[in-house]
């Protein structure tokens, strides 16, 4: 791969990993509407199989950059996600857009609660305590990635209706495209997932979006632009604008009209194997479906902008989950971790374009 120098008469070629969401869709507006080559960039979009692939290509230099949870940062600088190679981000790709979802025979049985976290909460604690007193299993529940939004959401609603996710239930994990064939096959209870895999199981008819986790907290950072710390070291302008494009899309996505557009552009691609309305449902929602994703793409340029406070709520779930321990500098790992300095640099070349090619000079 061919990480060069943008401006240069030749364009940087970049592989940039990707899994099959509707929150992708930057990746591909920036590609697709021409946001990328406008910054001299040549970039070939890869579709994963699974966040820790995406993990492990970026690591070993298979790819340039890549869509990540947006802890994982956080967790390759803590080495606490078998690699320890240290990662950065500049740039939030998403916020919002995941759901939890749940079996028709759970959702019948907890008695068709309305989307709100405290009732939704209450009805599966009753759920689990009238298993546990038959003599049941412990109900299934799917999320993504242990380091991920997904996982950490799912636990705090379990855990503030009083059921523990230890003991209570059983937590797994599984890759988003799999969800769906999960629940259908009854292996799982319930899933966490990104839209528009909630969506799909209505649609398919054996599952039912129980709560959006927008819910639980709104505007949570989800997908970030990710990258090694060395590959950011040896590639500063590519980097600088792979941003830039990306910033762009965020605002194309958030022009009327657009999201529209930018759905057909996903069912178009076929990168995402779901129902088309899935789809057109996930990124036109303007909030009418309670259960929606109402995501946000950054149109603004703040909401694109990695948050600090973002960081060290997931921090704090790492730690209060068991998955980090003993003394952290939170200061030094959140800056190296979500680095706003060098996305206030990508957002004046969003501004300007042009300043693309002079910086690469």
């Amino acid at each position: 791969m061919n990480a060069g120098r943008p401006g240069s008469g030749k364009r940087a070629r970049l592989r940039v990993g990707m899994l099959p969401l509707a929150d992708a869709v930057p990746l591909l507006v920036a590609r697709d509407v021409g946001f990328f080559a406008q910054h001299g960039l040549d970039v070939k979009l890869t579709l994963e199989v699974s966040w820790a692939a995406v993990r492990d290509k970026l690591a070993a230099g298979m790819l340039d950059a890549a869509q990540l949870l947006a802890p994982m940062p956080l967790a390759a600088n803590l080495r606490v996600d078998r690699l320890g190679v240290p990662m950065e981000a500049a740039l939030v790709l998403s916020r919002n857009g995941n759901s939890i979802t749940v079996s028709n025979e759970l959702l019948l049985a907890m008695g068709s609660p309305p989307p709100d976290p405290v009732e939704t909460g209450q009805a599966l604690w009753r759920v689990i305590d009238a298993d546990r007193v038959a003599g049941r299993r412990r109900r299934v529940f799917a999320h993504t990635f242990p380091f991920s939004s997904h996982h950490y959401l799912l636990r705090d609603w379990l855990d503030a209706a009083g059921i523990d996710p230890e003991r209570d239930v059983q937590l797994v994990v599984i890759p988003p495209p799999l969800m769906l064939e999960q629940l259908r096959a009854g292996r799982v209870d319930g899933y966490c997932v990104g839209a528009p895999w909630g969506m799909a199981a209505e649609i398919e008819g054996v599952g039912h979006r129980l709560l959006s986790t927008h819910r639980l907290r709104a505007g949570c950072a989800e997908k970030v632009l990710g990258v090694t710390r060395d590959w950011a070291t040896l590639n500063p302008h590519s980097h600088l604008s792979l941003i830039a494009a990306l910033i762009q899309a965020g605002r194309w996505l958030d022009e009327p009209g657009h999201r529209a557009q930018a759905a057909q552009m996903l069912i178009d691609s076929r990168f995402v194997d779901a129902p088309s309305q899935s789809l057109v449902h996930a990124l036109t929602d303007q909030g009418e479906d309670a259960r929606g994703p109402q995501f946000v793409f950054g149109g603004d340029g703040e909401e694109a902008r990695p948050r600090h406070q973002d960081a060290r709520w997931f921090l704090s779930q790492m730690r209060r989950w068991d998955q980090v321990s003993g003394a952290i500098d939170v200061d030094a790992l959140v800056e190296a971790s979500y680095r706003l300095r060098l996305h206030g640099q990508a957002q004046a070349i969003a501004a300007a374009p042009a300043l693309s090619e002079q910086m690469a000079r």
